[in-house]
Order: C-alpha cells, then structure tokens, then sequence
C-alpha cells in the first residue's frame, strides 16, 4: 500500500516554537503531524548539507526531576522503533541538560536550550532562561483524574458504573463523569454500555508515570524510614506477615519489584497503608521516623486490590502500575530496566 504523506503544520501549531528555535540555531526543519507512529508524536525533518534526516518526537509540558526517569524510559522505548529520537518540552534547566546529553536523550526547548548530535551536526546549548509563555491549561488529569486512570488501567472486570469507579478510585462521584469525558476527548477511551474500552492505554500510562511522581505520589507520600540494625529490606515481608493487618499493607518500590520479578537487588522499599496509622505500622515493624531512610510510608487509596499475587510469606504486592511508578522516580538504568520488565509481564497483559 502507498504511504500517505502526512498533514503538514501550521505555523500556529503547538511545534512551531521548535520550529524557530531551531531555525534560530542555524538548523533549516520543518514538521507533519503525525497522529499515530507508533506513539511519536511528530516527526521533524531537518534539511542539512548531508541530506535530509526524520527525527520521531515526544512533547513534553515540563520537564522536572520527578518526571525524569520516566521520561528516560519512554525515550528508550523510542529508540527501539525509531532511528532518531527528539525531546521537546518548553524548559530544560541545565541540571537536567548535562543529564540528558549524558544519556544521549536529543532536546531542543522553547528557549533555544539544545543538544543534537547525528551525523555532521552537533549542537548543545544551555543557560538560557525560560521564555514567558501562556500557562498551560491541564484538565481533569490531576490528583482525581491520575486515580481514575489507575482504575482504568488496572482493567477490573467488575467495574461498570459511576458509582463503582468512584469507589474504586476513591473520589467524588460527582467528577467521574467529567473525568470520563476528558479521556474520551483526548482519544484514550470510548464510553460502553457496560463500562469504558481502553483506545490508547500506552498514552495513559505515560500520563499516569508522570502524573504519579509529578502529583500523586507527593500527596500520598507519609515519611521514610529506617529499618533496626541487623535487619535486610529482604526480612520485611516476613515482619509485614507477622503484623495484625498484613493485607492492609503492599509491598512496592524496589522491594516489591524484586519479588515480582526475581530481578533486583533492593536497595529501598514502599509500604502503602490501606487504612492504617503510620505510627502503628512503624511500631509493628521496628521502624523509625527518617528523612534519609529506605522504606517509604505511603497511603493507598480507594478500593485496593484484595486478589492477585502474594509474596512468599502472604504479604500483599502492591499494584504493578504502582511499582513501575516509583521504580521510575529516579533516572537509574538499572531500574529502568526492571521498570521494562514489569510493565512487559505484569502491566501491558491486561490490555489484551
């Protein structure tokens, strides 16, 4: 079948501050819109001496911290069905700069803050300020939004109505309807007479990986902790087993990753609490209150699952979505790579 040629921009198109900051660093491109390409969401192509070259796009809103390692990992899953990869997002600070030329991740911000580096071309600029521009207007996807995502992607068969997903997600009955509408507009799901079919659940994964470490995890975030001298990450399932409430504790994070897959050595573990005082929790399982330390107390939230996989002494997993977020809370390749691992055995299957 002949290749249909793609729609070209606009200049008033959303990529068009690229476009000029581009063209601003000496570089002649010029773009299409690309509506499904295996999840990029353009393609630039840059005209040079050497020819001209395609790079597959990812846009970003804002770039932070937070979002970082699982911005790495989305360029990683990129480069795995694209020759060229190109972040573009409205900021890059230089912290953030030095750390994605050392992963090879190319960037060009509304600013002119740039690193591209390809045959006969290498540019890298940084230390210019954040243009002024519109703010960024964000609906339905906050804290609210984020849970019902996490609902949707979980695929629970018996979730049907308003009312289950509200219980399930732990909001306001009131705002599913509307949630449920935004998804719908942004082409992610479609409305069923006996519940909602998942259209695009990549896009919505990747919103829920930003959105968890951006603005969820923060608000159910209760305290780190240290663990008793002479104790392993290794021995908490065993003490969360021993505790009066162990199904209302999960284990997450790099702990509950390595259970999952047997691919990890821990380094740190989260505990999320169905209903129960940190205080309780900590004194259960000699914990004690730090900033630095390794397992982190966090909150669950709505109708946790009661079914599915159990560690190897009946302590409850926490939800793998919820493990893939925080194994990439931070840019580690070592957790990225798990975090892949995760999402292939444990996560994606429930789409099909």
């Amino acid at each position: 079948m002949p290749r249909i040629p793609p729609k070209p921009l606009l200049e008033h198109t959303p990529l068009a501050p690229y476009l000029d900051a581009l063209g601003a660093l000496g570089v002649e491109a010029d773009t299409w819109l690309v509506k499904e390409r295996d999840g990029a969401d353009a393609t630039i192509r840059v005209h040079g001496p050497r020819g001209t070259v395609e790079w597959a796009c990812e846009r970003r809103a804002r770039l932070d911290r937070a979002t970082l390692g699982a911005l790495l990992q989305r360029m990683h899953e990129m480069r795995g069905r694209f020759q060229r990869t190109l972040l573009l997002t409205e900021h890059v600070t230089p912290p953030i700069a030095d750390e994605l030329r050392a992963h090879g991740i190319a960037f060009v911000d509304q600013a002119g803050n740039a690193f591209l580096r390809d045959e006969g071309l290498y540019i890298w600029v940084t230390r210019r300020p954040r243009k002024r521009t519109a703010p960024i207007t964000r609906r339905a996807l906050h804290a609210a939004g984020l849970k019902l995502v996490f609902v949707l992607l979980r695929q629970q068969a018996h979730v049907r109505t308003l009312r289950e997903f509200a219980a399930e997600a732990g909001i306001a009955l009131g705002g599913v309807a509307r949630i449920l509408r935004e998804l719908e507009r942004r082409g992610w799901t479609r409305k069923l007479r006996d519940g909602v079919e998942l259209h695009d659940p990549e896009a919505m994964l990747k919103r829920w990986e930003e959105g968890y470490a951006e603005t969820l995890r923060p608000k159910l975030f209760l305290g780190a902790c240290r663990r008793r001298p002479g104790t392993t990450l290794e021995d908490l399932p065993r003490a969360i087993a021993n505790t009066r409430a162990p199904q209302k504790i999960a284990i997450g994070g790099e702990l509950g990753a390595a259970l999952l897959t047997g691919r990890l050595q821990p380094t740190t573990a989260a505990l999320h609490l169905d209903g129960l005082e940190p205080i309780e929790v900590m004194r259960e399982l000699q914990l004690l209150p730090d900033p630095h330390g390794d397992v982190f107390l966090l909150r669950a939230w709505g109708r946790p699952p009661r079914e599915g996989a159990k560690g190897p002494t009946d302590a409850a997993f926490a939800d793998p979505l919820l493990v893939h977020g925080e194994l990439l809370l931070h840019p580690d390749d070592r957790l990225r790579d798990v975090a892949r691992v995760v999402k292939a055995e444990h996560i994606t299957p429930r789409w099909k």
